[in-house]
């Protein structure tokens, strides 16, 4: 097994006030500090005008669709958005089927997950909500 055990997180929910089927923007600054905001608060265009525009890297949405991305990293393990903690929170705040994928791939299959994102091109979008794209286009650059 490659990585960590999935169940051996240690974490809880304290407090939840995000409905069932959130609609909602989730912007990365730095590892261990997001803002959350209304759907479409964070998009391309109205973050040129937000105050925190400087120190705002990418935003995802709830599903996880990259928005915007300053980070250009494609690393599980670097700030970004394929950052792994960034799935801890969409599957916290959404249970998003994405998020639980990433997290149990992750966990024991970190270094493929690694090698099929080298490989990945990008040209579907940002993010793992490109899921079947990630796995294909690395199943075809191993042939």
């Amino acid at each position: 097994m490659n990585g960590v055990d999935p169940d051996g997180f240690d974490s809880k929910v304290i407090f939840s006030y995000v409905k069932q089927h959130p609609q909602y923007t989730l912007v990365g600054i730095q590892p261990g500090v997001y803002v959350i905001g209304m759907k479409d608060q964070f998009n391309l265009h109205d973050c040129e005008a937000h105050p925190l525009h400087e120190i705002l890297q990418y935003a995802a949405d709830e599903v996880g669709f990259i928005l915007f991305d300053k980070k250009n990293t494609k690393s599980v393990d670097e700030f970004g958005p394929y950052f792994f903690e960034q799935y801890l929170l969409l599957d916290a705040l959404s249970k998003q089927e994405v998020a639980q994928n990433v997290i149990t791939y992750y966990c024991k299959h970190k270094d493929k997950l690694q090698h099929c994102l080298d490989h990945y091109d990008e040209k579907q979008g940002k993010g793992f909500v490109c899921w079947r794209f990630l796995m294909n286009q690395s199943l075809l650059a191993e042939k």
